[in-house]
């Protein structure tokens, strides 16, 4: 198409996407530069080379190219949302939450962007609005696993922690393999003095995921709780294969070592390895 027509904008578009289908993102870049230069108001080139600028890490030149984009095309959802993404990930929070919320201005079953805008208001510190956007997110996608996993995070972080665990529990439903979800889950069964629970959910934890330093520490202190001293006693050794310097492992570790009355002597020597 390019021999036959070297001033199509189209050509070069198309080629852009070939490209970067292939991996081919420099070049990706060049072709979509080409289309743009060719036709000026080409707003689904403008959306292409933000998506491959931001690929190759180019952040602020992914947002300008977003931006060119909505600005040609205002009701375009998924190039506010891609700007909200590029402006996330350069730390400009604010300005990715309204970018999101414009999207879901156009488009408000927008799942994903509902998603994403809890995210970032979380990070925000916007923990009820983040709860509502997790919520809404899962109403319109149920099987959303990490939009259930995180309004999870958040409600805990509310303090709503009989809300937190369904979040869990649904997250566990769909995904039953979620390590982290188990970990969380177990964590807030633990604060409720649910401490069966909690070790169960504990041991799945690192069933899945043997490296998972959290999950032996809290299934020592659920262990603990239960006055089940030598598997506590195991547990947070294990947290500390694992993470040397992991220190509420350590003190716990002492504190248990004390407890079933171990010399001070002894205390010490587990507290030099």
């Amino acid at each position: 198409a390019l021999k036959l027509n070297p001033g199509s904008a189209d050509a070069y578009n198309n080629l852009g996407t070939a490209l970067k289908d292939l991996g081919q993102l420099d070049e990706a870049v060049a072709s979509y530069r080409r289309a743009v230069a060719i036709k000026p108001d080409f707003v689904a080139a403008y959306y292409n080379l933000g998506n491959a600028l931001k690929d190759l890490g180019l952040l602020d030149e992914a947002a300008a190219s977003f931006h060119k984009a909505v600005e040609l095309r205002p009701d375009f959802a998924d190039a506010h949302y891609n700007l909200g993404n590029a402006l996330k990930a350069l730390g400009q929070l604010d300005a990715a939450a309204a970018s999101y919320r414009r999207a879901l201005g156009i488009k408000p079953d927008y799942a994903d962007a509902h998603y994403i805008l809890g995210n970032t208001l979380k990070e925000l510190g916007q923990f009820d609005e983040a709860a509502a956007s997790y919520r809404r997110a899962v109403q319109l996608k149920p099987d959303y696993v990490e939009a259930h996993y995180n309004l999870g995070n958040t409600l805990k972080e509310l303090g709503q922690l009989d809300e937190a665990v369904e979040g869990y529990r649904h997250a566990l439903e769909i995904k039953p393999d979620f390590a982290e979800a188990h970990v969380n889950l177990g964590s807030i069964l633990n604060e409720l003095g649910q401490f069966d629970g909690a070790v169960d959910h504990f041991r799945q934890a690192v069933k899945l995921k043997p490296d998972l330093a959290d999950a032996y520490y809290n299934l020592g202190a659920a262990l603990k709780e239960l006055g089940q001293l030598d598997g506590a006693l195991t547990s947070f050794r294990r947290a500390l294969e694992i993470q040397p310097d992991y220190i509420e492992a350590q003190t716990s570790l002492l504190f248990t070592l004390n407890y079933t009355g171990h010399s001070p002597e002894y205390c010490l020597q587990e507290a030099r390895k």
